[in-house]
């Protein structure tokens, strides 16, 4: 990892020879055109989060093309996936694999849904490296996606060593807590405003054609990969972890390295159904008009799992119930997010022989306590 240096261009964001490419990448500058249009360069605190948005979109661009150029002279370097206004328009809509989405960005898909998005990807004789770039000061939020990425990668591609090349500006903290398979690039901070206005107010430009074009930069679908499929991977896993003994969960199951990767994938890996009498007695206090309820061992954190319940009402809504210590935490789940996205397919997976009585559920939660991966 430690072949990977960052170059002075990239240091200090010289974007000389690669502004040019900047202005064929799609904007979305409805929300920052009318506060650019002033003559001051004082951003209001109701304006500042949308700037700083569009000020990572361009960041993330300026370092994409950066690293291109980085690509092209790094010889450890083998493939290099092109997206944006470098990559070929595929007019295929491809259902599962690496492709690039509708805003042109490297996207792995899992019957047609969104499973992970990558800043870059490129790859080394023996290694995929994955790209994550952000301006914000902050790193709390970016070291919680990498578990899912660099897990994702490791499956879709379980013969190489997956690596992260995270690239930040001066300033940012917390740079100490990132995984030891991270390498760590500190740029100067993006704060040429000029550039942002002529990006904002200069027509899209058309016609765009890259100059990386030899056999090392390549399309994300033309790469291979094993295959993982969202939902059916699911499935599988609930069947799996009752197949020994129909009527409890095999935890043994749940401890392999496989399963720690599905982990952090997912968070939480469903196991059972609870009828609604049962986790009544469990949460008498829950006065929603209830449809289902799914049972799932679910990631806290690093050293921490628990029993956790997803209960879906008849209005629709969904809400995670936990229960740490006798007290009761409920709360709601984004109406479009990927835990009602798994509900919605788990509910066609609801059986007799997999609902969980409460003698299960309380001998499963103890077990929990001292959950750990084998080696």
């Amino acid at each position: 990892m430690q072949q990977l240096k960052i170059t002075k261009d990239i240091k200090n964001l010289d974007i000389s020879r690669i502004e040019e490419n900047l202005f064929y990448y799609k904007y979305d500058t409805r929300n920052v055109k009318p506060f650019l249009k002033l003559e001051s360069n004082d951003i209001s605190l109701e304006n500042i989060a949308t700037y700083n948005s569009f000020r990572g979109e361009v960041y993330e661009n300026i370092i994409y093309e950066l690293l291109l150029d980085y690509a092209k002279n790094k010889d450890i370097i083998t493939s290099f996936i092109l997206k944006g206004p470098h990559q070929n328009k595929v007019d295929k809509y491809y259902k599962t694999g690496l492709m690039i989405d509708r805003s042109l960005q490297i996207t792995y898909k899992s019957n047609y849904k969104d499973i992970s998005e990558f800043d870059a990807l490129f790859f080394t004789k023996d290694a995929l490296y994955f790209v994550e770039m952000s301006t914000s000061k902050k790193t709390v939020s970016l070291n919680k996606r990498l578990d899912k990425k660099h897990a994702l990668l490791k499956i879709l591609f379980p013969k190489l060593h997956i690596r992260a090349l995270i690239v930040l500006t001066q300033g940012t903290v917390g740079l100490k807590r990132f995984p030891s398979y991270c390498t760590i690039w500190i740029t100067k901070d993006l704060s040429d405003n000029d550039l942002l206005k002529k990006l904002v107010f200069t027509k899209k430009k058309k016609g765009f054609k890259s100059i990386y074009e030899d056999n090392k930069f390549v399309e994300a679908h033309s790469i291979y990969t094993n295959k993982f499929i969202y939902f059916q991977t699911l499935e599988w896993i609930l069947k799996k972890s009752r197949e020994k003994n129909i009527a409890s969960v095999n935890l043994d199951f749940f401890k392999s390295k496989k399963l720690s990767l599905f982990f952090d994938i997912y968070t939480k890996l469903y196991v059972g159904f609870l009828e609604i009498e049962k986790f009544l007695s469990i949460v008498p206090s829950y006065n929603d008009n209830i449809l289902n309820i799914f049972v799932a061992i679910e990631k806290i954190n690093t050293k921490d799992f628990d029993l956790v319940f997803y209960v879906k009402n008849k209005n629709g809504k969904l809400r995670r119930i936990r229960i740490n210590n006798n007290e009761i935490s409920i709360k709601d789940k984004e109406v479009d997010g990927f835990t009602n996205a798994e509900v919605r397919f788990m509910k066609y997976l609801v059986e007799d022989k997999y609902y969980l009585t409460n003698k299960e559920i309380k001998t499963l939660k103890d077990k929990l306590k001292n959950f750990s991966f084998k080696e």
